[in-house]
């Protein structure tokens, strides 16, 4: 979930475009590439699912050559991996790209995803809830992320602030 959860934010921050290659089939790579603007970003997630295919590499090397703007690619493995790519034109250039490794999140990264995602929906919750919250918040960015808008949709439909005791009565499951 982080990798795909940072590229879709990646790809709304810079308007880029994106698509999770794991949904598209391999023979249809060529007929998407074809029809994308190469002045935009763009992000494919789950390339994986595209490798080791010759003709969706082909026409992701050929449509490589050809972009402008920025492409990420997102994959479960690094690019550095030799048995990644048939096209030996495609394993030079990934090899030659920057590589970002992702590491999970520690209690602190963890945190701050919650207090920035707070601030991003304009929820404001005291620093005793906040303290109450910290030790049963998930430690799974996904799940973190549910809960911040449970307790946003919870709140609003409620029309009640945001208490230690209406944490307990309302959460107490997705705790």
């Amino acid at each position: 979930m982080g990798k795909t959860h940072l590229a879709l934010f990646v790809a709304e921050y810079f308007d880029c475009s994106y698509y999770d290659c794991g949904d598209i089939d391999p023979a249809k790579a060529s007929e998407l590439l074809e029809w994308l603007d190469i002045d935009k970003g763009l992000i494919l997630d789950r390339i994986d699912f595209w490798l080791n295919d010759m003709e969706a590499e082909s026409a992701l090397f050929s449509w490589w050559k050809r972009k402008r703007n920025a492409l990420v690619l997102v994959s479960e493995h690094s690019p550095r991996v030799d048995h990644q790519f048939n096209l030996p034109d495609l394993r030079s250039r990934a090899h030659a790209s920057m590589v970002l490794r992702l590491e999970g999140l520690n209690d602190e990264g963890i945190n701050e995803l919650f207090q920035c995602h707070l601030r991003s929906l304009h929820i404001e919750l005291s620093s005793d809830v906040l303290r109450f919250l910290a030790p049963r918040l998930p430690r799974n960015p996904s799940r973190l992320m549910s809960l911040v808008h449970l307790i946003d949709q919870e709140s609003l439909r409620d029309q009640r602030k945001i208490t230690i005791p209406w944490l307990k009565r309302f959460l107490s499951p997705q705790l």
